[in-house]
């Protein structure tokens, strides 16, 4: 155990671990980049100025050329203290004993940022294993004991000369010219926010959150989607970010959201798409509410035909607005919970004129593996038959049955994908002879597993490949969004600063 003292200077030198801000009314995020023991920093042109500043603006450096950074001493980052209790408030008081934490709230159908303090007893441990012998003999709960980042830690800074520096992070980075990050291939420019958390370098984006739509939405439909279309899947990504927010599932990690799927696809370069900039413009601060709340705009690529209830999917509650719907015309006749249904579908020509080789890719494919193999990634050693035994309303199968030298169940949608060899969707069929017994489908695998699908993701709310084919017959994207998300209501007041 560390002496008193040394946890009041742990605790003053901690700060808030994510940064989004109320701005004149506008919301700013941290979108992390990356988070690694080393960040390397590489202009993508020539002359390229990078300024690097201390978070007071005291000590600021300009670099020419890459830098290197490193922590010093990552060891120390991280103690063990014991929660005494928590409280929210609108404004952080002044507590030596207690970390500060922003995190989201959603009262009277508005968007807050609160403040969080932790207040923790006297003691600092090193180790998770001395706090929990300490808790024990003072018969204090386990999972009192939490994890303290130190944020201020000293980094060092190389230059391509050899050059070495040495500053205290948090550090604010900015660049006018396009940046990247250890030799990712993406670039980004603006502002920039480095913090260690958890023994890493996290680097941040710092940007406001219509900017930061831009970068997602042109990754997520594309740059080139019918203008109505753009405006759909703006309102819908800007949903989602909220709602990601109000999950707080990043503050720990020393930002507001992810650039990866598991919130939203972010690559930058947001500046260079005029298109996307007027979209925005034309639908802004828009987000889709139910009942005073916001909605759950999730989206995927491709339904295949019809979308997916949410609860089907994830095997929660039923959601008003989350419920299945036809996305093509044609597919109204079928019932493709059923497997002759599924089959006859899948094998339908639908691929349009417009469409872009990312949709007709989506829209219907074909896989094959190898029967070891899947028994391999089902830990089986060996697979003798295969019971289809729930499709959903949009032909996924969401249970299935396979039998060998044991029998496993899968009965969630991306496992399911993933046992299979990492298919596009669940909804799919097997080729060969099958035969249905009380509506399970039963089928002998062969050595090589041949598959036949349509549709790419969960299935669940807006179908972006609908979303372009009914905004290239001329709907607009307020009617693309209630199609998807039926019961909904656009609503632009949701901000408190």
């Amino acid at each position: 155990m560390k002496p008193k003292f040394l946890l009041l200077l742990l605790l003053l030198c901690s700060t808030m671990l994510a940064g989004a801000q109320f701005v004149n009314g506008e919301l700013y995020l941290e979108i992390n980049l990356t988070a690694s023991p080393q960040l390397t920093i590489t202009p993508k042109g020539k002359n390229t100025n990078i300024t690097v500043a201390e978070k007071d603006g005291l000590i600021s450096r300009k670099f020419e050329s890459s830098i290197t950074i490193n922590i010093m001493n990552p060891e120390t980052l991280v103690h063990y203290a014991i929660l005494d209790f928590t409280e929210v408030v609108y404004k952080a008081k002044e507590d030596e004993n207690a970390v500060v934490r922003d995190f989201f709230a959603w009262e009277n159908s508005r968007l807050k940022i609160k403040k969080e303090l932790q207040h923790f007893l006297p003691e600092s441990f090193t180790s998770e294993e001395e706090a929990k012998q300490y808790a024990l003999k003072q018969g204090i709960p386990i999972d009192k004991i939490k994890e303290v980042q130190v944020l201020n830690s000293t980094v060092q800074i190389q230059d391509a000369t050899g050059n070495i520096c040495y500053m205290e992070t948090p550090l604010k980075i900015h660049s006018e010219a396009e940046l990247s990050f250890n030799s990712d291939s993406y670039a980004y420019s603006g502002d920039f926010i480095l913090k260690t958390v958890k023994k890493k370098i996290v680097l941040n984006q710092f940007l406001p959150l219509e900017n930061y739509l831009a970068g997602v939405v042109q990754n997520e439909i594309g740059d080139n989607a019918p203008a109505e279309a753009l405006k759909a899947q703006i309102v819908a990504a800007r949903t989602q970010a909220l709602n990601l927010l109000l999950n707080n599932k990043h503050k720990a990690d020393g930002y507001d959201l992810c650039n990866s799927t598991h919130c939203q696809v972010y690559r930058g370069k947001y500046l260079l798409n005029e298109q996307i900039l007027q979209a925005i413009y034309e639908c802004s601060s828009e987000v889709l509410f139910f009942n005073g709340n916001l909605a759950e705009t999730t989206y995927h690529s491709c339904c295949g035909g019809k979308t997916e209830a949410a609860d089907i999917i994830w095997n929660g509650k039923p959601i008003n607005y989350l419920k299945g719907v036809s996305c093509i015309i044609k597919v109204n006749s079928y019932n493709l919970s059923k497997e002759k249904d599924a089959r006859e579908w899948i094998d339908k020509y639908l691929a349009e004129g417009e469409m872009s080789s990312w949709e007709r890719g989506a829209l219907s494919w074909n896989k094959s593996i190898s029967h070891n193999q899947l028994a391999t990634n089902a830990g089986l050693t060996s697979i003798n038959r295969i019971e289809i035994i729930q499709r959903g309303y949009s032909g996924r199968i969401t249970k299935i049955k396979l039998i060998g030298n044991d029998t496993i169940f899968l009965n969630s949608e991306y496992q399911i994908r993933q046992v299979f060899g990492n298919l596009l969707s669940s909804f799919f069929y097997i080729e060969g002879p099958y035969r249905i017994a009380k509506e399970t489908v039963i089928i002998i695998p062969y050595q090589t597993i041949k598959i036949k699908g349509r549709g790419a993701g969960h299935g669940v709310g807006m179908c972006q490949v609908g979303a372009l084919r009914m905004a290239r017959k001329g709907t607009k994207y307020k009617e693309i969004l209630l199609h998807y998300y039926p019961e909904t209501t656009i609503n632009k007041e949701w901000i408190d600063d």
